[in-house]
């Protein structure tokens, strides 16, 4: 049993022993705070002054944690005198060390969410309070007011209290009734003598407001508030400052709904609007402050507040919050909505990124309210849409300030002179802020439209183009910028054929070879690719400059820092553009680049100066690939075949050299044409081997005709099977084999039937020998290709029950199915898409036991994948649409299966929900549930209740267990055609939740539902 003196000696040896001890004296803490001692220990330790800080801050937190978490260890009659002995606790260190009179407050806040108002007297817990610290003098009273004041509504709808759930909400009621009266104490509190005391009363006005979000307190109560004024006033004093503008922006959301003031916060808007608008010439002299800082000036103004960077972004803030709150009102463009405006053009002409892109999620709002009704997903908190004359006056009316807009963040992404030489850090921010600028100009853009976007973009680079005529510098930073914000507003281009991108995009060759300017003309280009396949259909010109472009590209390819971009954009134009490539005669220029690359990459063999990454070759087959396929009858196969031969031959001649033993055979051709890097014997080359697959793949995922991948998948499977024995016992190798033919199989569909009996021989033999669970994704591409064809029951059938059974051995109990989640994954995916496209395969006396036992073995498994393909499984299964594809015996064979291991499924949910699986798998949980009461009905009902009966009162009381079965049986009666599942969802939420509201809980629930050899699962 623990004492004091061992808690002091633990706390010593802890903050001030030797590092060998501090361990050892950690986890006796981290024990003692679980303990029922605790709350004896530590309420002694904070009587006694001697203890010290350390000692009374550690027993004050452990106490407010016992409150939250181990009240119901509490003997029946216990809850008033741990209240009063809390409180005489906070009246005694209220002057002493805040953080510990915090950590009592806290415990109070806990406290109060375990005990009913009614226990707390007629006017509640804050009426108690103010009862019982009324006697003590102000000094001790009003800081422990205060802050008990600022923390019980933020602590009302904290989740770290172990109630149940309608506790829980019954919290939060009970703390919004409070309100008003904690409004009053609080304004009572405005005048008191006493340092920070108007701060502390507005920070805790700022926490009923964030709880409330204005629902029981009306504008007229608001508005006679002594709190309301001294917010207001509070925004011209440097000491309530900060305060105050929390404040403010909580009265401005509880002001607002929908873009719009409410209707009873009218007057109270009309208030506090001016008083925000008010600080704008100080936001403004801080602005200029700042522009002057960043150009390294001296003349910037002075104000009459000495207002830091803290203090503008304060100002900013609550000029976002009034454009967010009232951005409906403001689009429709009275005459009230200028300042609001200009402030916030202000804000988005700050030197400060942080600040800036305070003003971006209004500028988001107000472009959506512009183009109200154009949106295909309209948002719900949108108004309805306006007729089109309304829509353009707004438009029309708005289109300077988004202009104006443009202009002044569009050179936000210029690159600095020393990004260089910036932190890592310091260049995350600033690329973070890049894109959040190019997310606003797209926002403009909508309202503005791509044509006029893209004069206000080329701005600099027309101004920087007169610069160089005059005998400037060229300034590649100017031009990276403009091309990044075209870039990015790709998505609203102009017209086909427009004069002025046509000219754009014709000028970009001529710029000078800057490695960073010649990645964003990349990207630009690849961005903009089907504006370009538009145009190039459009006539010669269009033609010509694509083809200038992919030239320019495919020189880049040769610049290290531009490579990467360019191949991403060369695939891109392939892909846009690939039929005028086609029949452009530019398949034989792509082809040339085509054995160029196949010495880059992971075959590292350089013979012609290329150094890419995969990744970089990888986009470019699949470009040429694409090219290759809009090639017409005739043209496409033999390009097709060419594209696999320049791969797989070297991948031939190293299998070959290697299976001989011997060197590569005089002749035979590699990679890249040349020597390099695995030269000097079989062994050494024999990783190529895998990248070269890779290709093989990149070539069957991007060929689009049938046929051509379906004749290439016979050809080549000689050689994937060589493959596969060569590197049969390198599972991750054995992985990146089998994609090719996945790859082949989507791409192929009916046209690999000459493929399929070659796969049916090989898939299962290569499982059993590996137990890779690969294989099985191959099996199952075949089943949904092939499984709806009774002709190939037989072929399928035979491949499907080896694979099945011998899965099925290696998943026998949950340790297994931890251990390999990888087959679990894969075996189930197979077995879904058998029910989906063949359940005659499955739905078997032979198989499906065998497959429920490995389902409810693996239940509970936390590999999400795995676990979540188990129990789609069981929701596919016992989906009535399986049902009627299913014959009548094999109808009653799934019921003969289902039937016996029905309750242990139950069970095994329920535990899932209490705790045995994480919170983010209840969705998955109440499919299955549902799914089997909906088809099992009144058995299930039964199954359900025997479950919920086995949980103890610990962890779910007899009216807990009513509530669920109540929703369970409202499920069944409302029969298959009507959709409840979200009543099921409510309840299975609101069980998880009181099932893990304490470790006790969760124990008790696990081990009652849970079979004897699974307890070891229990946390």
């Amino acid at each position: 049993m623990a004492t004091t003196n061992q808690l002091l000696q633990a706390l010593q040896a802890l903050y001030h022993g030797d590092p060998a001890v501090k361990d050892q004296a950690n986890k006796w803490l981290e024990s003692f705070q679980q303990s029922a001692e605790a709350w004896q220990v530590t309420n002694d330790i904070l009587h006694n002054e001697g203890a010290g800080m350390e000692a009374h801050y550690f027993a004050a937190q452990t106490l407010r944690t016992k409150v939250q978490r181990d009240y119901e260890e509490l003997p029946a009659g216990a809850a008033v005198s741990l209240r009063d002995s809390l409180l005489s606790l906070l009246v005694k260190h209220c002057q002493g060390n805040a953080p510990v009179r915090t950590q009592l407050c806290l415990a109070v806040a806990a406290l109060a969410a375990h005990l009913p108002a009614v226990q707390w007297g007629p006017t509640g817990v804050v009426g108690w309070l103010v009862q019982r610290l009324g006697g003590e003098p102000q000094a001790v009273s009003l800081p422990c007011m205060l802050e008990l004041l600022t923390v019980l509504p933020q602590e009302a709808s904290s989740y770290q209290p172990a109630v149940r759930p309608e506790r829980r909400r019954q919290v939060v009621d009970e703390m919004m009734a409070y309100a008003p009266q904690a409004l009053q104490i609080l304004a009572s509190c405005l005048s008191a003598p006493l340092p920070r005391a108007r701060e502390q009363a507005l920070d805790a006005f700022t926490s009923w407001l964030k709880l409330t979000g204005g629902m029981g307190i009306n504008g007229s109560m608001l508005m006679q508030s002594p709190l309301v004024r001294a917010a207001l006033e509070g925004l011209r004093s440097s000491d309530t400052f900060f305060a105050a503008v929390d404040a403010v922006i909580e009265l401005i959301y509880c002001t607002s709904h929908r873009g719009r003031p409410k209707d009873d916060m009218a007057p109270l808007v009309q208030l506090i609007v001016p008083e925000v608008m008010a600080l704008k010439p100080r936001f403004h002299v801080c602005l200029q402050q700042a522009l002057a800082e960043r150009n390294g000036s001296s003349g910037a103004p002075e104000g009459e507040h000495d207002d830091s960077e803290e203090e503008a972004k304060g100002m900013a803030r609550l000029f976002a919050e009034v454009g967010e709150a009232y951005t409906g009102l403001i689009a429709e463009g009275g005459p009230q909505v200028s300042a609001p405006v200009e402030a916030l053009l202000d804000v988005a002409s700050h030197p400060d990124d942080s600040i800036c892109s305070m003003s971006f999620n209004f500028w988001h709002r107000l472009a959506r309210a512009l183009t109200i009704g154009l949106h295909p997903e309209p948002l719900e908190s949108e108004e309805g849409p306006v007729s089109d004359a309304e829509r353009e006056r707004r438009i029309a009316l708005f289109t300077p300030t988004l202009e104006r807009l443009v202009a002044l963040i569009r050179g936000r992404v210029r690159f600095h002179e020393n990004f260089d030489s910036w932190h890592r850090d310091e260049r995350q921010d600033f690329k973070r802020a890049r894109v959040a600028v190019g997310d606003t100009l797209i926002d403009c853009a909508t309202v503005l439209g791509g044509g006029r976007m893209l004069q206000l973009l080329v701005e600099p680079l027309l101004e920087l183009s007169k610069q160089v005529t005059g005998g400037a510098a060229f300034d590649w930073r100017t031009a990276e910028a403009a091309l990044y914000c075209i870039r990015a507003v790709h998505r609203c281009a102009p017209l086909p054929g427009d004069p002025l991108m046509t000219s754009l995009f014709s000028s970009l060759p001529m710029l000078p070879a800057v490695p960073q300017l010649q990645y964003t003309v990349a990207l630009t280009i690849g961005a903009y690719s089907d504006w370009l396949a538009d145009t190039a259909r459009r006539g010669e010109e269009g033609r010509t400059l694509l083809s200038q472009l992919l030239s320019m590209l495919t020189s880049y390819l040769t610049e290290a820092e531009a490579s990467s971009a360019s191949a991403l954009s060369i695939r891109r134009l392939c892909d846009g553009c690939a039929a005028l490539l086609a029949t452009s005669g530019s398949i034989d220029s792509l082809m040339q680049l085509y054995r160029q690359i196949q010495g880059s990459g992971d075959v590292a063999q350089n013979a012609y100066d290329l150094d890419l990454d995969e990744d970089d070759v990888q986009q470019l087959i699949e470009g040429i690939a694409l090219v290759a396929s809009a090639l017409p009858d005739g043209q496409r196969q033999p390009c097709v075949q060419q594209m696999l031969d320049v791969v797989v031959q070297p991948m031939q001649g190293i299998l070959q050299a290697a299976a001989s033993g011997g060197g590569s055979a005089p002749g035979t051709p590699t990679a890249g044409g040349g020597g390099g890097r695995g030269s000097g014997g079989p062994d050494a080359q024999l990783p190529l081997v895998l990248p070269l697959m890779d290709r093989v793949t990149t070539i069957f995922r991007a060929v689009r005709d049938p046929a051509d991948v379906a004749e290439a998948l016979v050809r080549l499977w000689p050689w994937i099977e060589a493959t596969l024995d060569r590197f049969a016992a390198d599972p991750q190798a054995v992985e990146r084999i089998c994609r090719a033919p996945r790859y082949a199989l989507r791409g192929a569909g009916k046209a690999a039937a000459g493929a399929l009996p070659l796969l049916v021989a090989s898939l299962p033999q290569r499982f059993e020998a590996t137990r890779q669970p690969c294989f099985l994704y191959v099996a199952s591409e075949l089943i949904k290709t092939f499984g709806d064809e009774p002709a190939r029951e037989l072929e399928l059938g035979g491949m499907f029950s080896r694979m099945l059974a011998c899965a099925c051995g290696m998943l026998r109990s949950l340790r297994d199915i931890t251990e390999r989640p990888d087959v679990a994954d894969d075996t189930f995916l197979l077995a879904g898409r058998a029910l989906s496209y063949a359940p005659r395969l499955l739905v078997t006396p032979q198989l499906l036991p065998v497959l429920l036992d490995s389902a409810l073995a693996g239940l509970l498994v936390q590999h999400r994948e795995a676990c979540c393909s188990i129990l789609s499984f069981i929701v596919r299964l016992l989906d009535p649409a399986t049902h009627r594809n299913c014959a009548p015996d094999a109808v009653a064979a799934l019921q003969a299966a289902l039937a016996p291991r029905a309750p242990l499924l139950v069970r095994l949910l329920l535990a899932g929900a209490a705790g045995a699986l994480p919170t983010s798998r209840l969705a998955e949980l109440t499919d299955v549930l549902y799914a089997l009461l909906k088809v099992t009905n009144q058995n299930g009902l039964q199954w359900l209740g025997e479950a919920l009966a086995a949980i103890p009162e610990e962890a779910a009381s007899s009216a807990d267990k009513q509530r669920f079965m109540g929703a369970a049986q409202r499920v069944v009666a409302d029969g298959m055609a009507v959709n409840d599942e979200r009543l099921l969802q409510q309840a299975v939420d609101e069980y998880s939740e009181l099932s893990r509201r304490h470790r006790r809980a969760v124990v008790a629930a696990q081990r009652a539902l849970l079979p004897p050899e699974l307890h070891y699962i229990v946390r």
